[in-house]
């Protein structure tokens, strides 16, 4: 029987790094999620780590009755309309969810800004394929090393970042092809369970192996199994 994946089945990852690497890096992590379609006004913060919270000067209940007010007051106003714009793109079936950009934000209350990078990942959509939900980490880039210097992470953590955002690349059926995979199913036996053909199950797997930068199909099982939790 074919196993369907629930949206909090397919959020897991995104939801776990959130909880334990959003907490143990000085990073900004928060989820944004509107409640109607395209409209930034009814955007609010469901989620935000410590270190958010800090930089606002809020708690989490503080947060919750501000809106899009929090944007106003941290987010640079020639800014601000790139935020607007990532909320109202409409994303079509099967295309990428996941963005950078480079934005200005300042702590609440002060007047100097700094550069941040913001890694973007859609996790749920509306039916018109606009933002529903959206998983955000900004990076302080202020002072980041010279060109020709390299950022090697020196933590687990860093790592286990990277995996994520590697995870979030793949489509819904690299998923289910990629959890059959792991339960010891061979190419014939899936395409046979999802009813594809058996070269269509050999494309999803190399294109896995690709975006994972993985050897094989073992090193990409490993991986499934180390850092997505399958």
């Amino acid at each position: 029987m074919k196993k369907k994946f629930s949206r909090e089945e397919e959020q897991l990852p995104k939801l776990m790094l959130f909880k334990g690497l959003a907490y143990s890096l000085p990073i900004i992590y928060y989820i944004n999620e509107l409640t109607v379609p395209g409209d930034m006004h009814t955007c609010h913060t469901t989620s935000v780590n410590q270190y958010a919270l800090d930089f606002i000067c809020r708690s989490q209940s503080q947060l919750k009755g501000m809106g899009i007010n929090i944007f106003r007051k941290i987010v640079h106003p020639d800014d601000l309309a790139t935020l607007w714009l990532s909320l109202k793109t409409i994303y079509p079936v099967g295309s990428v969810k996941t963005f950078t950009t480079t934005i200005r934000l300042k702590p609440y209350g002060q007047t100097k800004y700094k550069l941040f990078n913001c890694s973007k990942n859609v996790l749920e959509t509306f039916s018109d394929g606009s933002v529903k939900k959206m998983f955000v980490g900004a990076s302080d880039i202020t002072n980041i090393p010279l060109p020709g210097q390299q950022f090697v992470p020196t933590t687990d953590e860093v790592i286990r970042l990277k995996s994520w955002r590697i995870f979030s690349t793949f489509s819904k059926r690299e998923k289910e092809v990629l959890q059959l995979i792991v339960n010891g199913m061979d190419s014939k036996e899936i395409a046979e369970r999802l009813k594809v053909s058996i070269e269509t199950v050999r494309k999803h797997r190399g294109s896995m192996i690709r975006k994972a930068e993985v050897k094989n199909t073992n090193a990409l099982i490993a991986m499934a199994i180390k850092s997505w939790g399958f």
